[in-house]
């Protein structure tokens, strides 16, 4: 039985310094979990546990001397290690395994790849042997052969140097075959495409000279053949050639380009001519099919900037956006009109003749071209070229001197016959007329869906101004042209503005039906909440609140503001503006200033007359026109409904009322004062309708619940003496008249005699009308009510006479009345009639302040019965006279019974301080 580790040698184990062999560090074995082979079906004792759990700490095992781990473990501890080598060696052959399974494939690989390696490796060096043997039988063939004679010297020296000078010319040739791709990639990105094309074409003449086509400059006398010995020529000219489709391809996009000058289309024109054989009228057709399309690209550009932010913007950010909407409109206007403009202007100085500019810019360059010397002439940069000049702005320009002169003067065939034959003015005359008429019709619709974005004629006319400015300040086109472009511009802006302002006046149509709409409702539904609109004489007595800025320390444009809105709500008061006919008003009022103050700027600055702006007014007037017409249908549609309510009708009297008389509305929104008093009219005779029915409604309604069923006065309480004169009208009279004053408040404060005579007056005479047809169903055989008939009709008489003449006839029939009821009177009328007059009178001087809205606003004439004692009692409160002074207090109602209490209030006898 082996003997167990003693405590020491264990923990000797354990420690971190023992597990080393030859002098190598051993890791720490990772714990495992039990493997297949551990026996499951019996359990381990206690002592093989904590074994095991000794073993986990140790190293790796396979590394460790077998003979040292017997000595060192029990038997139960070498199993387990026995069965934990068996466990990793077959985790490891399972490992290899897979290994190579996986990698196979890259093994094959790399083992052709090898063999491929091996192959090539011999090739080069066959190939290295070839060339040394060739070199050295090259060298031997042409050894120079030394002359013993002065004169073989010589011809030896003199072959020398053409030798030397033919291999520097063939170096020149190659060298500009091989920087010639760069060349041409440099030129063809600082557009300089007559550069690229005209080096293109030297290209091709340097490669006929080294390929022997050339019989200038040929190689074979001294033995040099550049095809067979130089593959590298043709090779270059063959990464060359897809030069000139490139070429040809980025000059025509060039075209597009519309801020290139004349000399630079003129150049790209020749490039055409030069490397696809185009004759020069065909140039002209490709060039207008490039700007064509570039015009379209610029037509269909849709907008860079969309109010797509926040519908709640203050006025500066919404100010702000209106003006880059409106500079964005400009530029692209004027975008589009100087590629049109430039086309015709560049197309003209470079094809046409004109007696200002001279002979074309074509012709000029032809003409340098063909010139036997290099002179430039007066021609642009851009064509001023000859080969020289191209040679000397290459890199290496000094080895390129070493070409022959052939190729240094080499100028490149161009036919100009085309050009110099007249029948080219005419065609060049049809196709820009054709062109420029095409390329205006396309862009009437692009200008128009541009300026859709403008909201206002301000904007517009800022728009125009700035599009005449630059076209005037554009110079090469004809008279013609400019006409149809400021033509193209005017029609734009007279479409746009009509919309505009049509626009603004069915905003003003629809927002004054929703504002009419809206008070109709509230005074129908919400009367309560609306006492200014039903009792106007409320509004006039409110206080409009006091600025709130007094203190000094205040800004000076604060408190200017608050008391610019204060002094505005006292004349809106005194003027009679309750909240609803002022939102209706100020509706109308606020949308016309702002049509009108954005039309003003179109009348401004229209100094030169233009027809334009007439056409516009006049075209603005109609719409405006139209408009009124519109309103005043809304308010009699209204008016006329089936059953409109008092206060409706009242509503839209005084809406026609204050369009006829303190208004501007028709001059602010532009209407002729022709038309302006014709509306007024059809105004006037809607206020009379509407007022006419609001009176018969008010007096029908009055009589039927005050009067009508107090007619029967038999039924009254008589007094003890038949023959007393009442002392004041009847009840139902007088309770009629109440009705009547308060009613004549919803009509709001009238100051204005003649239109208080059309309101105030017009509905006394209807009333005293109806309560006289009322009258003659009353019995005139009691003398009381005879006397009380004559009370009645002798008060209305008064109040009727305060107004002064009466064109209705009123009086007449009040007359005929009461001379028909004093016949019924006897003996006694005669001798009692001046005292009801007095009495009448009298009566009135106490009730001219509770009738004040029946009264004119100071009387018209001296009235009946007044002495110079009453006009002299005359007070600036009672207007009428100031009644007597009784001892007898004679109410002028009949009230309540005096309680006892009354009568110890010392009223009037005691000094208020």
């Amino acid at each position: 039985m082996a003997r167990r580790p003693s405590t020491g040698s264990v923990a000797l184990l354990a420690s971190p310094e023992l597990p080393r062999q030859n002098g190598t560090p051993l890791s720490p074995s990772a714990k495992r979990p039990p493997t297949q082979f551990v026996n499951t079906t019996r359990r381990p004792s206690a002592r093989s546990i904590s074994s095991s759990q000794k073993l986990d700490g140790l190293t790796n095992f396979s590394v460790m001397d077998p003979d040292e781990l017997f000595a060192r473990h029990t038997i139960s501890e070498v199993k387990v290690v026995q069965q934990r080598l068996r466990t990793d060696a077959d985790a490891k052959q399972e490992e290899l395994r897979l290994m190579v399974g996986e990698r196979y494939r890259d093994l094959l690989q790399a083992s052709a790849s090898i063999l491929n390696l091996a192959k090539s490796s011999k090739h080069v060096l066959e190939a290295l042997g070839d060339m040394r043997d060739n070199v050295d039988a090259i060298q031997s063939s042409r050894a120079p052969k030394r002359a013993t004679t002065g004169e073989g010297i010589g011809s030896s020296c003199a072959e020398a140097d053409k030798h030397l000078q033919a291999l520097q010319s063939l170096s020149a040739h190659v060298k500009l075959l091989l920087d010639a791709p760069e060349h041409l990639w440099r030129l063809m990105e600082r557009k300089s495409y007559l550069n690229a094309a005209w080096l293109f074409l030297l290209a091709r003449v340097v490669h006929r000279a080294l390929s022997q086509e050339d019989d200038d400059q040929s190689w074979q006398p001294y033995g040099i053949d550049v095809m067979e010995q130089m593959p590298l020529v043709q090779r270059q000219w063959d990464t060359i050639t897809p030069f000139r489709s490139q070429i040809s391809h980025r000059a025509t996009l060039a075209l597009r380009e519309v801020d290139s000058s004349p000399g630079e289309v003129c150049a790209t024109l020749l490039t055409l001519h030069l490397l696809e054989s185009r004759p020069l009228p065909e140039t002209l057709s490709i060039y207008l099919a490039q700007r064509t399309k570039t015009l379209s690209g610029i037509l269909t550009r849709t907008a860079s900037t969309s109010a797509n932010g926040d519908a709640k913007l203050n006025g500066r950010i919404s100010h702000r956006l209106r003006k880059v909407a409106v500079r964005e409109t400009k530029q692209k206007v004027e975008n589009a009109l100087n590629a049109i403009s430039q086309t015709i202007i560049t197309a003209r100085s470079i094809f046409a003749d004109s007696p200002s500019s001279g002979t074309s810019l074509m012709k000029l360059a032809l003409q340098s071209f063909q010139a036997p010397s290099d002179s430039p002439g007066p021609l642009p940069v851009e064509l001023q070229l000859t080969t020289q000049v191209l040679l000397t702005t290459l890199p290496s320009s000094s080895h390129l001197l070493l070409l022959p002169q052939s190729i240094k003067t080499y100028k490149p065939y161009i036919d100009g016959s085309a050009v110099m034959t007249p029948t080219l003015q005419p065609h060049l005359r049809d196709k820009l007329e054709n062109w420029f008429k095409k390329a205006i019709q396309d862009a009437r619709n692009a200008l128009a869906d541009w300026f859709a974005g403008l909201t206002s004629v301000r904007e517009i006319w800022e728009v125009r101004t700035s599009l005449l400015a630059w076209l005037q300040r554009t110079e090469g086109i004809d008279s013609q042209e400019r006409r149809e472009l400021e033509s193209v511009i005017d029609a734009t802006c007279q479409r746009q503005a009509i919309v505009v302002w049509k626009s603004a006046l069915d905003l003003l149509e629809s927002s004054f039906q929703d504002a009419i709409g809206s008070a109709m409702k509230a005074l129908e539904g919400a009367a309560a909440e609306h006492v200014y609109d039903t009792q106007p004489i409320e509004h006039l007595f409110r206080a409009p609140s006091i600025p709130s800025v007094l203190q000094a320390g205040a800004q000076s444009s604060v408190a200017a503001a608050q008391f610019s809105k204060y002094r505005a709500s006292l004349r809106q008061q005194l003027a009679g503006r309750t909240p609803l006919l002022d939102a209706a008003m100020t509706v109308l009022e606020r949308h016309a200033g702002g049509i009108q103050k954005d039309l003003s700027v179109m009348l401004k600055n229209d100094h030169s007359g233009s027809p334009l702006v007439a056409q516009l007014s006049e075209s603005y007037r109609t719409d405006a026109e139209t408009l009124c017409e519109k309103i005043y249908h809304v308010l009699s549609n209204i008016g006329a409904s089936q059953e409109p309510s008092a206060r409706s009708q009242v509503l839209i009297a005084r809406i026609c009322e204050e369009l006829v008389s303190n208004s501007d509305f028709f001059e602010r929104i532009g209407c002729i004062a022709t038309s302006s008093e014709v509306l007024r009219e059809r105004l006037r005779n809607l206020h009379r309708t509407l007022m006419e029915s609001w009176q018969e409604k008010t007096v029908a309604c009055i009589m039927r619940d005050e009067i009508a069923h107090h007619v029967d006065m038999h039924g009254q309480k008589a007094a003890s003496d038949d023959t007393t004169v009442p002392p004041r009208p009847s009840i139902p009279l007088t309770k009629g008249l109440m009705s009547l004053s308060s009613e004549m408040q919803q009509l709001g404060v009238c100051l204005e005699d003649e239109r208080r005579r059309h309101q105030a007056g017009s509905i006394l005479q209807r009333f005293i009308v109806a309560y006289l047809e009322i009258s003659r169903r009353v019995s005139s055989k009691s003398p009381v009510s005879a006397f009380q008939l004559t009370w009645d009709l002798t008060f209305l008489q008064a109040l009727n006479h305060a107004w002064g003449e009466n064109p209705s006839g009123g009086s007449d029939r009040m007359q005929a009345m009461l001379t028909q009821r004093l016949e019924q009177l006897a003996d006694a009328t005669d001798s009692r009639q001046n005292e009801v007059d007095s009495a009448a009178q009298e009566y009135l001087f106490r009730t001219q302040v509770l009738l004040a809205g029946l009264l004119p606003s100071h009387p018209v004439q001296t009235m009946k019965g007044n002495s110079p004692l009453n006009a002299e009692k005359r007070s600036s409160l009672l207007l009428f006279g100031t009644p007597a002074v009784e001892q007898r207090f004679e109410p002028a109602l009949e009230l309540v019974k005096t309680p006892p209490r009354f009568g110890l209030l010392l009223v009037g006898s005691a000094t208020v301080r």
